[in-house]
């Protein structure tokens, strides 16, 4: 009695202590959750190979021409982009949320949607804390697999599964024969047993770049059979879409959950002889493959509702780490209208206000802030038309596929040279623009070639560009150009004040073209040997002089 007893004691402490580190778990999870919410989040490296893998499925097999594109994508700097934004709790938000930045959107009711959720949100704190606790749970987990899941189930499942089920049935007879013939039936059992765990080994070999995805689709289900339990939010946006797919994979819920694990505690190693001998994880995982093929709309709509779901915390939070931002409006027009625009990627911005109604050229002084300002106006155009949100306090545009040409650089392993690839890229562009709708970028056109020829073709593409239903800003240092293209291009500009103490940029976008050049100035102020300054300037003003400049 005393020897039960003790056991007893054992299981109730081992209870209770598991209870208590839960709470302690969920507690340290809340205030985590709590106080990072609306902060600018830790820069930690992001494995984007992962992340991108929906992304890249989604193009592979839906495509489509509202995309914005790698060279754009890297131009500017739309990784780090990410990365500020990206407070995502599971993998599929992350995933999501990428493929989203890339996917502007010319249906608003879509970012309608995505904002009912978002203020649905921000209404019911205590309930998005909830939601964010069970997305939590169900944590990342890198090259997880399920975007291979969703466009290309049928290559997924296991072939001659009708096998596999007789496999199962087998033992079953050996163990009714063994009631008649106790010697014949536990034989039959052991060879039945053998061979199960050779096919059961076999096939786990097979599929184990699948496990990952299925385990992953198991702490999905976990995750969103709590979420959908939540009464509060059968209201909110993409809900009702969600609870209706759920219940479609919901049986799967606790059959994927150990699915081909490696446990080896005692009663574990005496349940996986159990599932060897009669394939259960096998089987399981063909059953969950078949209702994905079956189902593959309503799997997909799943992982859309959830990613819509974390994304919009996101969301969330990225606005209320903003020093301010607006709700962007569109117009049919082709211009932008922003006041106190600013790049959500500088910690303390200088912002601009201003209208774009026309093509228009930037010129001004080195580092006097012209890529700056195409960015900031670039980046935000892209996060209007993906998460609804700008980094502003009014920003007001046409809905427009964003497409730049910047950040050019040599490409030795394909023999290009820097020249070849600016040609490419805008190549891309023209290629664009003559079926889309475009916002174009363009920073220091050409300037991979010399000065006669640079101002002769870069005012030739601008004038091209200017025919097409496109809005075309582009940031030169060519002064010439503002002439030449007068009476296509609206000029802005960007200056600098120089004193004895240096030079002081207010970076504040200002109309007309740019009078001033402060190359050679930068010099001096770098300390560079005073004759080479001296020369430099000399060389400027008998240019001038001979009207060679």
């Amino acid at each position: 009695m005393n020897f039960i007893l003790y056991y007893v004691l054992i299981i109730l402490i081992i209870a209770v202590s598991l209870i208590i580190s839960n709470i302690k778990s969920n507690i340290k999870l809340k205030s985590t959750l709590t106080s990072s919410f609306g902060k600018v989040p830790e820069q930690k490296k992001c494995e984007f190979e992962s992340i991108g893998s929906y992304h890249r499925y989604k193009k592979k097999h839906l495509g489509n021409s509202e995309t914005i594109d790698s060279i754009t994508w890297d131009d500017l700097d739309m990784n780090l982009v990410f990365k500020r934004i990206n407070t995502s709790l599971t993998s599929v938000g992350e995933e999501y949320m990428y493929d989203t930045l890339h996917q502007v959107q010319n249906n608003e009711d879509i970012l309608l949607k995505r904002e009912r959720l978002i203020t649905f949100l921000d209404n019911n704190p205590d309930d998005r804390l909830k939601l964010q606790m069970d997305l939590a749970k169900s944590g990342k987990h890198n090259y997880n697999g399920i975007a291979s899941f969703i466009f290309e189930p049928s290559t997924k499942s296991l072939k001659y599964s009708m096998l596999y089920n007789i496999l199962t049935i087998i033992p079953i007879i050996c163990i009714i024969t063994a009631f008649f013939n106790m010697q014949v039936g536990i034989l039959c059992l052991i060879l039945s047993g053998i061979l199960n765990g050779f096919v059961y080994y076999g096939t786990k070999a097979k599929i184990e770049s699948e496990l990952s995805a299925i385990r992953y689709f198991s702490s999905i289900l976990q995750c969103l059979n709590k979420i959908c339990k939540l009464k509060s939010f059968e209201t909110a946006p993409f809900f009702d879409e969600l609870k209706k797919s759920f219940n479609i994979f919901k049986p799967l819920r606790t059959k994927l959950s150990n699915i081909l694990q490696n446990d080896f505690s005692d009663m574990a190693v005496f349940a996986e002889y159990i599932k060897i001998i009669f394939l259960v994880d096998i089987r399981n995982y063909n059953k969950a493959i078949g209702m994905i093929s079956k189902y593959s709309d309503n799997f997909h709509t799943l992982y859309k509702c959830m990613g819509e779901i974390d994304m919009a915390i996101c969301i969330l939070s990225f606005r209320k780490s903003l020093p301010f931002y607006c709700l962007p409006v569109f117009h049919n027009e082709n211009s932008v209208y922003f006041e106190n625009l600013y790049h959500p990627l500088l910690s303390s911005p200088v912002s601009n206000s201003g209208t774009i109604n026309n093509d228009s050229i930037i010129t001004g002084s080195n580092a006097s802030g012209k890529s700056t300002f195409i960015k900031a106006l670039a980046v935000n155009g892209i996060l209007a038309q993906t998460i609804y949100t700008c980094a502003a306090s009014n920003f007001k545009l046409r809905h427009s596929l964003i497409i730049t040409s910047m950040a050019v650089r040599d490409n030795i392993s394909e023999g290009d040279s820097y020249f070849i690839k600016e040609i490419k890229s805008l190549k891309r562009i023209f290629d664009t623009v003559q079926s889309t709708p475009c916002t174009c970028f363009v920073d220091e056109i050409l300037k991979g070639t010399n000065t006669i020829e640079r101002i002769a073709a870069s005012s030739s593409v601008l004038k091209y560009l200017h025919s097409k239903d496109c809005l075309c800003i582009t940031a030169s240092h060519d002064i010439e150009l503002t002439n030449i293209l007068k009476a296509e291009y609206d000029n802005y500009h960007f200056c600098e004040q120089i004193s004895d103490d240096g030079i002081q940029f207010d970076y504040k976008l200002k109309q007309g073209p740019s009078q001033t050049r402060n190359a050679i100035k930068l010099l001096y102020y770098m300390n560079f040997d005073s004759q080479i300054v001296e020369d430099a300037e000399t060389m400027v003003d008998n240019f001038i002089k001979s009207n060679e400049w």
